[in-house]
């Protein structure tokens, strides 16, 4: 995968002084980008970067942006205590406000109700209503995301707890984090087989949860303060940015995968463009930049065997003379492959795994439903079967990786190196 910067702008005051970006949202047909820069409310052509229009309305920092489901409004609050619910066509239609800050927004998916949150209370506001219904919290509110269905909303409290509470504002499931949770999404996907929500503390951690408040796998070590998680290719991938002035792309289960891109400031807000693989990010010293992801095949064949990487982290081996497949989860990164006979090397961030096609005793090929090949790597639902047999624990770079019966060659621009299976 390689990414290039589509368009990049940085936003400044009149006097010159920049202005930090809070936060950002595409319009759902992708042809538009709302974002929260200081008092106002930038809103871009996703195409070329053009600004479109400043809107001017908050007297305040702007805090969070939001825009509902069917495209026909956004919503803007802030340090000025109020939400500005605006148009499509860029008009402010209405106002209505909290005692304190706006620290949160977020429509319903479904039924376009408004949450706003603040350090005492959240509100949920339709738009056929004439008053808004608050809840009172006793912590303050740093994040919300509603569930795909829209029947649950997810706040992220700055004491740690994460609370999930239904459509009409009652809390169902409390879970406890060791740090303010800063940032949370539930996947979009709706091919999973139950919701998850993914969440980032400044415990510099990473958690997934199901609706009931069951942690899904152990936590993610990050390094760093998450600001902003986003959910990427209809859930198959999040993107996170933080204190480490990067946006890092991972798979959905927490895979760490690769660098979208380097700032020289926090990054606060990360967003994925609805339906295609560009990602925005808003910067601590008013940096916004669009980054396209191009993703590239990373592929491997020898006769009638052909490997090739799947979700970034998985390979599958296909036999085209019998239709057989066999998927390897290697749970990390794969950025190469080669295959050779009955060798088959898998290149990750940190070592070389080489697997063995294994045979029975009259030279057919073992066959298994459920297969072990190697730690952190199993085959299923097929009846091939490739075993692990030898690991090169080194971090190594190449253009072209090329496995023989008893070597690894890597191909750089101006040199080969040759290793044995043993990493010698």
């Amino acid at each position: 995968m390689r990414t290039v910067v589509a368009w990049a702008d940085r936003v400044h005051d009149r006097d010159g002084v920049k202005q930090c970006i809070y936060d950002m949202c595409f319009k759902p047909d992708g042809t538009q980008l709302v974002v929260a820069a200081g008092q106002r409310v930038m809103v871009y052509d996703t195409t070329d970067g053009d600004l479109i229009q400043a809107l001017k309305g908050h007297k305040g920092t702007v805090y969070c942006v939001t825009y509902s489901a069917d495209g026909k409004r956004f919503a803007s609050g802030g340090a000025d205590n109020t939400i500005i619910i605006w148009t499509n066509k860029l008009d402010g239609i209405l106002k209505y406000s909290h005692g304190e800050p706006i620290t949160a927004l977020q429509y319903n998916p479904v039924t376009m109700q408004l949450a706003s949150c603040t350090q005492s209370d959240f509100g949920l506001w339709f738009p056929d209503q004439k008053s808004v219904q608050k809840h009172r919290v006793n912590s303050k509110v740093l994040c919300c995301s509603w569930t795909n269905d829209g029947q649950y909303i997810a706040l992220g409290h700055f004491n740690g707890n994460i609370s999930i509470r239904d459509k009409e504002g009652m809390e169902k499931v409390k879970i406890e984090r060791n740090g303010p949770v800063w940032t949370l999404a539930w996947n979009p996907s709706k091919d999973e087989p139950y919701d998850i929500l993914a969440a980032g503390d400044w415990d510099q951690k990473m958690s997934f949860y199901q609706l009931s408040g069951r942690q899904v796998t152990k936590d993610k070590e990050l390094g760093f303060d998450p600001c902003s998680l986003t959910y990427f290719s209809n859930g198959e991938y999040l993107c996170v940015g933080g204190s480490d002035r990067k946006v890092t792309l991972w798979t959905k289960e927490g895979v760490k995968l690769q660098v979208i891109g380097e700032r020289e400031d926090w990054v606060w807000v990360c967003r994925a463009k609805p339906k295609q693989n560009y990602v925005a990010i808003g910067c601590n010293d008013g940096t916004i930049a669009v980054f396209q992801l191009v993703f590239s095949t990373v592929h491997g064949l020898y006769q009638d065997r052909y490997a090739y990487r799947d979700f970034m982290t998985d390979v599958i081996i296909q036999h085209l003379s019998n239709e057989q497949k066999v998927r390897i989860k290697c749970r990390d990164y794969v950025k190469k492959i080669a295959i050779y006979k009955e060798r088959l090397a898998v290149q990750l961030p940190n070592q070389i795994v080489v697997y063995e096609l294994m045979y029975n005793e009259d030279g057919s090929t073992t066959t298994t439903n459920t297969a072990r090949i190697g730690e952190g790597a199993t085959a299923s639902d097929e009846e091939i079967h490739y075993k692990a047999r030898w690991r090169i624990q080194k971090k190594l770079e190449c253009n072209l990786l090329v496995v023989t019966s008893m070597h690894i060659i890597l191909c750089q621009e101006k040199k080969l190196q040759l290793y044995d299976l043993k990493g010698n």
